[in-house]
């Protein structure tokens, strides 16, 4: 479950504040980007609060960025308040107008009659009028323009539930053990995607954190238990020069349980890297009767492998 409110201040300013806070994921990118689709206006012009306070935000025990969920959950809470909002508006335009809400029209940042020749309103005039003019506001509307929307699932993780497959080849070199992955493709069903730009990038690190996992990070101890990568001198991580070209591709079949139609991304290819990666170098190295059954496989360890290997031929 996840919360996000949106309101417009006296001077026709958008502001969203969300129930969660990212470590990186662009949740002002994304929100900025629903919000401004749903009311008609430049994400430029929807600042999007994402600092998290539970004794002043609308929160819950599942609130948070994790497991995949804002790009399903939080990104639903955010479209529904918008679509809140608007619905607000709508009603208040048309009681200004004199017609019934089924009258008018939500569009291009403001509310337009469907026939006729009468001005429309704007986000921007409805909200100065809103705020300064409460007598004008239709009889029981509260005065303050802003909506705030709670979206959850009944199923547990229905949500984050995205889809991925992965095909790698690689070459490894027999004296050295060294591995170079000469292909990588990487296909995604993670639903409607909403912003192409952020998911190439977690598509990117998902694979980065599964390649560390594969080939390079390792807790070490020796025989004593003496710690022996306590250090990033000796804890090895991938960096950009070890970054693979990803050949990344989309099947969408939009969530049925989601606003925006949206599923989960971005832990994704950590967990299947070290998979795809392991079978490659089993399959590279089958001549030999070697199948990778222990991870990571550093240089030492497949060298190992590959030398055993050759003696009991």
């Amino acid at each position: 479950m996840d919360s996000a409110t949106v309101k417009i201040d006296p001077l026709g300013r958008v502001i969203a504040i969300l129930g969660t806070t990212p470590q990186g994921q662009g949740h002002q990118t994304i929100v900025s980007q629903i919000v401004a689709s749903e009311l008609g206006v430049e994400p430029r012009d929807v600042t999007v609060v994402d600092e998290m306070d539970t004794f002043t935000r609308v929160w819950s025990i599942s609130s948070g960025t994790y497991s995949s969920r804002f790009g399903s959950v939080g990104t639903s809470a955010v479209a529904l308040a918008a679509r809140k909002l608007k619905s607000k508006l709508t009603e208040y335009a048309a009681h200004l107008m004199g017609v019934t809400p089924a009258e008018v029209e939500f569009r291009d940042g403001g509310v337009h009659r469907t026939s006729g020749k009468a001005a429309p309103y704007s986000i921007k005039d409805l909200a100065g009028r809103a705020h300064w003019n409460t007598e004008s506001l239709p009889e029981g509307m509260e005065p303050a323009l802003s909506a705030t929307a709670v979206f959850g699932f009944t199923v547990a993780k229905a949500d984050t539930y995205g889809f991925i497959a992965e095909v790698m080849a690689v070459e490894v070199d027999p004296d050295t053990a060294a591995i170079t992955i000469v292909k990588y493709v990487t296909v995604h069903d993670a639903g409607t995607i909403i912003n192409p730009m952020i998911v190439e990038g977690q598509i990117y690190g998902g694979a980065l954190h599964g390649l560390g996992g594969a080939l390079y990070e390792e807790l070490a101890y020796d025989d004593d238990g003496q710690f022996l990568s306590g250090t990033f001198m000796d804890y090895l991580v991938p960096t950009a020069s070890e970054a693979p070209d990803i050949d990344i591709a989309h099947v969408v079949s939009p969530s049925p349980l989601t606003t925006l139609g949206s599923k989960g991304l971005g832990e994704s290819s950590s967990m299947t890297v070290p998979a795809v990666i392991a079978n490659a170098v089993s399959d590279a190295l089958k001549p030999l009767g070697i199948g990778i059954t222990e991870l990571p496989m550093t240089p030492s360890r497949l060298h190992a492998l590959i030398k055993n290997a050759r003696k009991t031929r």
